[in-house]
């Protein structure tokens, strides 16, 4: 595919830019299945970019994950570390199979770099229909695309930030990028975290939070799982490391497909059929009553090796050498009357785990129940236990969505931490040590106590909305404090 430049030093060259984008339309639709024919090497490239921003939040890991599995797939990957100017990446997602932004976002608006001022930072945003031409030296639209020309071959956008799935002014990512002809789109529905570091960090001690998440997700890419399925198994290890999912388990997948969550990266290149619809899991009583087709070995988050099994009945599931079930992970319905209320779910979520988890029993708590969802058009309610400890959240929990259509569970994840409670610092200590860490006395503060694989304090602090006033991100920041000593054990940030 022919790349091109669609004006690259603001509002004069991009008015004059107008004029020639309908005559070369008419060029590229003529010629644009010859061209793709004709240069397959286009259909199988990756373009990664990601940086360590001004304010630490840091995404290096992640382009490197990404790029290097993409390598792997046979795709001709390249990653950029140190961001990228707005207009190269427009024109990178012009030729590339598949496009991953990880970094500063907001809804409608991603961050690619960093300029002198905020008002120089280089931003894609996803742009209305009124938006064919940006009138900004540093803002580039998804809606400049030619509708299913210059993206058309796109198979997978990757939106790694901050309420990348929600609408506003700057336009809708998922809309935008649907109407362009990209196959696939991952965004998010909530904050999420990257790690947040200081200047000269090396990026192979960043492995954690949004970034252990990517190299996840990059890591069940290549065994030839479908990006539904890659996002909810690196959803759990996530959970299983660190005690908690940090906003990555709120992800999004649209796309111009009939099945976009089915999309596959491997092997690079046509692939599977794009246009099956995929059959909705029924309700089942428990894993015995699966029948097993493939089974298959991997890497589980601990290192240890688990085994992958795939049912007739579409579920996929992961198994611990002692037997246990790790995760689990099913079709939901996308249409139709939603039957089963919230608390029915809840119900329905509760016996099937008392069934399938050991050790699982009442006296755990129940601290998340809400409605989420993944596709389009499902009806999911996401329940998630813990044990108590002392008072205090402990070191088992288990995760499951359940479709409120048929009472199918959807996703099930059961994992473990390995620490005790033990709390020698207050809430007040634990909020001073982390202010400390990050020398800041400003923004809304809170404090949880939590066991995962350490006793520790989770620190939030809420600075609001940063960036330039017309586009700005959410500016949140998470210490892990050591609950015995103080002790900072990890940064994270929005």
């Amino acid at each position: 595919m022919t790349r091109y430049r669609s004006g690259t030093s603001g509002p004069v060259r991009r008015t004059a830019a107008r004029g020639a984008r309908s005559l070369i339309a008419v060029s590229l639709a003529a010629v644009v299945s010859a061209t793709l024919a004709a240069t397959p090497a286009n259909a199988a490239s990756d373009v990664n970019v990601g940086r360590r921003f001004n304010d630490g939040l840091d995404t290096r890991y992640s382009v490197n994950s990404f790029t290097s599995a993409a390598r792997s797939m046979g795709y001709s990957a390249t990653g950029y570390t140190n961001g990228r100017h707005v207009d190269d990446v427009f024109n990178d997602g012009a030729g590339a199979a598949v496009l991953g932004l990880f970094g500063h976002a907001n809804a409608g608006i991603f961050q690619t770099n960093e300029g002198a001022t905020d008002a120089q930072d280089s931003i894609l945003a996803a742009g209305t229909t009124t938006d064919v031409v940006s009138p900004y030296a540093n803002v580039r639209f998804m809606t400049e695309y030619l509708p299913f020309v210059e993206v058309d071959d796109m198979r997978l956008l990757i939106l790694a930030g901050c309420d990348t799935a929600l609408s506003s002014p700057w336009g809708d990512f998922n809309k935008a990028a649907v109407s362009r002809g990209v196959d696939s789109v991952i965004s998010f529905s909530d904050l999420v975290y990257y790690p947040g570091t200081a200047s000269g960090t090396a990026v192979s001690t960043t492995n954690y939070s949004g970034n252990y998440f990517w190299d996840r997700f990059s890591y069940h890419a290549k065994t030839g799982v479908s990006v539904s399925t890659a996002l909810a198994r690196a959803r759990t290890d996530l959970v299983a490391k660190e005690g908690t999912a940090g906003g990555w388990d709120k992800y999004v997948i649209r796309g111009a497909v009939s099945n976009p969550g089915g999309v596959k990266l491997k092997p690079a290149g046509p692939g599977q059929p794009l246009d099956s619809q995929p059959v909705a899991t029924a309700a089942f009583p428990g894993f015995a009553q699966l029948t097993p087709e493939t089974t298959t070995t991997s890497q589980g988050p601990d290192g240890t090796e688990v085994t992958n099994v795939t049912t007739a009945e579409g579920v996929l599931y992961r198994v611990r050498p002692d037997g246990s079930i790790l995760d689990a992970v099913g079709t939901p319905t996308t249409s139709g009357d939603t039957a089963l209320s919230a608390g029915e779910a809840r119900a329905e979520a509760q016996r099937f785990i008392q069934a399938n988890v050991p050790g699982f029993s009442s006296d755990w708590r129940l601290v998340t129940d809400e409605a989420v969802s993944h596709l389009d058009g499902d009806a999911l309610q996401l329940l998630q236990w813990r044990t108590v400890e002392a008072g205090r959240a402990g070191a088992r929990e288990v995760t499951t969505e359940i479709d409120r259509r048929t009472g199918a569970v959807t996703y099930l994840s059961a994992n473990h931490g390995s620490a005790t409670a033990d709390f020698r610092l207050t809430a007040e200590d634990a909020v001073a040590a982390a202010r400390t860490a990050i020398g800041e006395t400003t923004g809304t503060v809170s404090a949880e106590p939590d066991t995962w694989n350490a006793s520790r304090w989770l620190v939030t602090v809420d600075r609001g909305l940063t960036g330039r006033s017309d586009a700005q991100v959410p500016d949140v920041e998470r210490v892990e404090i050591d609950s015995r000593d103080g002790a900072v054990l990890s940064r994270s940030k929005t």
